[in-house]
């Protein structure tokens, strides 16, 4: 699955005559180039050559939920400024259609529920291990069982922040914590879609908390790196299994919650 919609958002003068700023999204990650320099990817040229064509204007990037959705193609320079162009030019056309205004109030809660793990091996397993021949399987495990000692127990869960805003009854921001994969942005787009009356909803990742990937059901049930397999790479954070199956419909169940509670 994967999500081409280009949310924008344009702040104006008071006459509506000046662009003073946009705000854009989109699901895809920002890694068309390697991780050995410091860069703003593709995101980066698409809010230069907005701003190059709107001098004056300020061009933001709000992430969506990217975490299993990667650009192609890659890893060359020149295929980031292009994706950067691309973006541009879809900002560029939906400034030029015919937006709808919004207005107040603002309102706005967040929530941080606690999403528990999986059960997390034995410390028999925890110290085969680490004697294993994968490095990072076995820092990892390393990791554990010094939780382990220190702590007498491992973590449970982590509370992932849920944040909801409404802007009057025309817009709808979701913000996850994490890096949120894409069926969360389709299910809340749809759900979120009908209780709002059909107002867009805007659905963001790695907002206020990244932790690690925020994996739907689907993504559990496959497995892999964004299923759980990443988490062992964390050595700031202690996850000691992956998620439990019920994370989609605890984040998704919150933000309706949240939703509701700001009518």
């Amino acid at each position: 699955p994967v999500d081409h919609d280009v949310p924008v958002l344009q702040v104006r003068s008071g006459d509506g005559k000046e662009l003073k700023t946009v705000l854009f999204g989109y699901a895809c990650h920002a890694t068309v180039l390697g991780l050995m320099e410091i860069s703003g990817d593709w995101p980066g040229f698409a809010q230069q050559y907005f701003e190059e064509d709107h001098p004056g204007a300020v061009a933001m990037f709000l992430n969506g939920c990217s975490g299993d959705q990667n650009p192609y193609p890659r890893r060359l320079l020149h295929y980031a400024e292009g994706h950067g162009r691309s973006m541009a030019t879809a900002i560029e056309a939906a400034i030029e259609t015919e937006g709808k205004p919004l207005s107040g109030p603002i309102r706005a809660a967040i929530a941080w529920p606690e999403i528990p793990y999986q059960e997390p091996p034995s410390r028999e397993v925890l110290e085969a291990t680490r004697q294993g021949k994968d490095r990072y399987d076995a820092s990892h495990a390393a990791l554990l069982l010094d939780t382990l000692d220190a702590t007498g127990g491992l973590p449970k869960s982590y509370p992932v922040p849920v944040q909801v805003l409404r802007f009057g009854d025309g817009l709808n921001l979701v913000a996850i914590g994490g890096e949120v994969v894409v069926d969360y942005s389709l299910r809340l787009k749809r759900e979120l879609g009908e209780l709002g009356g059909g107002a867009p909803v805007w659905v963001a990742g790695y907002s206020n908390d990244v932790m690690t990937y925020i994996p739907s059901r689907r993504v559990l049930d496959e497995g892999g790196y964004e299923g759980g397999g990443a988490m062992r790479y964390s050595m700031s954070i202690v996850h000691p299994a992956p998620w439990d199956p019920s994370i989609e419909d605890r984040l998704v169940g919150k933000a309706i919650e949240l939703f509701n509670g700001l009518r």
